[in-house]
């Protein structure tokens, strides 16, 4: 320990013990304390990575190794590695420079950091929140440490990357309506001025931090009594559909509906999202009115999924929009589009819940453009401007067995339809009775999906 004086470890006179010139908080102290001070090949360093943080420090601590290790590698004789490092320690004593920034409030720190720190808004939000929190926790201070590192724990299961605040973001639009993300801090600020309401605060956070990891997750214990319907609602809109601005709306929903009303809420989640995604365009018209509802979720002033669909319905495309645009629609995602295809299928059969697609496995059925990107010399009456604006179009599109996608690429129609006439959808199998493929077929065909468009995913 010796070697590390007097940067990182001093010796209390009392006890002759080296004692860490730095400590860091409950989450993070004993990880940096067994792995980061010990010298190397102490076998103390034995403690693996446990949290986002750790990893973090961990990678921190290579870095500066590495570092280390750059500076002398010009260096062969050992006299000339060890004069350059005491050079380092040198400068690090004597010239290096520590900038001390006061600000008049925890706002204009929050806007120094969005600045200054390399780790960006979110992070430094997050801190900044954190420290906040435990600061006005007082003498229960540990109490709000825990219930704060519990949150962050459930949002690192998600396995979506750093979630702090877009999750508080969500979380707080169910009480102040609609926000920015960057209003979040203020926010919290003006709900937590006590001790007592930084642990209320605290311990509201971690849990409903639960209901919003079983958002991103069908498999999550929270759609246990549930049932599969709604498990798979679940993962259509993460799988298939990947909604954002949904979230605050559906976290109140989990939070405080009851479950057949959250069932039927989250049936109505898949098809408003379908719509939106057909209209477009609609970004903050969505992101105020969906979290206009969840706050009027959370009060309790909306119930049942039925409040949902009145609150919304003036802005949800109706029947007879949603039909055109469908009509009209051009699918650049391809996971997006084989669930579009696979939830029609189901209406034209005539299935039950046509808007779930349980089993949509790309390894088995995968998409096909029957007018390809490219057409080259084998569709000589399809311009490259026409292949361009048409092969995207839902009308152009069919689902196929893999395999058998992977064989047809570009072939002429005629080929390609023997392929269609085999298949079990019918929306394919209906294609290879056309005498050939062009605008008109694609058009013609398209308008019939959208009339089955409007069946799969109603308004109510």
């Amino acid at each position: 320990m010796q070697s590390l004086q007097p940067f990182l470890m001093e010796i209390d006179l009392k006890t002759t013990n080296a004692v860490p010139k730095l400590r860091l908080n409950v989450d993070d102290n004993e990880f940096f304390t067994r792995t980061i001070l010990p010298v190397p090949g102490d076998p103390q360093r034995n403690l693996a990575p446990t949290r986002e943080s750790h990893r973090r420090i961990q990678k921190a601590a290579e870095l500066a190794s590495q570092h280390v290790a750059d500076i002398i590698k010009p260096y062969t004789a050992e006299a000339q590695r060890v004069a350059r490092l005491v050079e380092w320690v040198e400068f690090v004593k004597g010239d290096a420079l520590v900038i001390l920034l006061r600000v008049p409030s925890h706002l204009n720190a929050f806007v120094m950091f969005e600045t200054l720190n390399d780790r960006g808004l979110r992070a430094s939000q997050a801190d900044l929140i954190k420290n906040y929190l435990l600061s006005q926790a007082g003498n229960r201070k540990a109490e709000a440490q825990a219930k704060w590192a519990a949150t962050v724990a459930t949002l690192e299961s998600i396995g979506q990357g750093e979630l702090t605040v877009t999750y508080l973001h969500h979380f707080l639009i169910g009480k102040f309506g609609p926000m920015r993300a960057s209003e979040v801090y203020e926010k919290v600020r003006l709900l937590v001025d006590t001790s007592a309401r930084a642990l209320e605060f605290t311990d509201e956070i971690s849990s409903a931090a639960q209901d919003y990891a079983a958002l991103w997750s069908d498999a999550h214990a929270k759609w246990n009594t549930y049932g599969s319907t709604t498990r798979n609602y679940v993962a259509t809109i993460n799988r298939d559909l990947r909604v954002e601005q949904i979230r605050p709306l559906m976290l109140a929903v989990a939070r405080h509906f009851d479950m057949k009303e959250a069932q039927r809420a989250f049936r109505l989640f898949v098809f408003w999202s379908v719509r939106f995604l057909i209209a477009g365009g609609r970004g903050g018209l969505l992101d105020r009115n969906y979290s206009v509802t969840a706050q009027e979720v959370t009060n309790g002033k909306i119930t049942t999924a039925k409040g949902l669909t009145d609150a919304l319905q003036q802005i949800i495309p109706n029947d007879t929009i949603f039909e055109a645009l469908f009509a009209e629609a051009r699918v650049s995602q391809t996971q997006l589009a084989r669930y579009y295809l696979r939830a029609l299928e189901r209406t034209a059969k005539g299935q039950t819940e046509p808007e779930l697609i349980p089993n949509d496995d790309e390894q088995v059925v995968n998409l096909e453009h029957v007018l390809p990107n490219n057409p080259q010399s084998f569709w000589p009456d399809i311009d490259p401007e026409t292949a361009s604006a048409y092969w995207r179009r839902i009308g152009n599109l069919v689902l196929l067995q893999a395999t058998v996608n992977s064989n047809i690429g570009n072939k002429p129609f005629d080929e390609k339809k023997k392929a269609f006439a085999k298949s079990g959808f019918s929306l394919t199998s209906e294609v290879a009775a056309q005498a050939k493929w062009g605008v008109s077929e694609i058009e013609e065909r398209q308008q019939r999906l959208a009339k089955l468009a409007v069946k799969t995913w109603p308004v109510k």
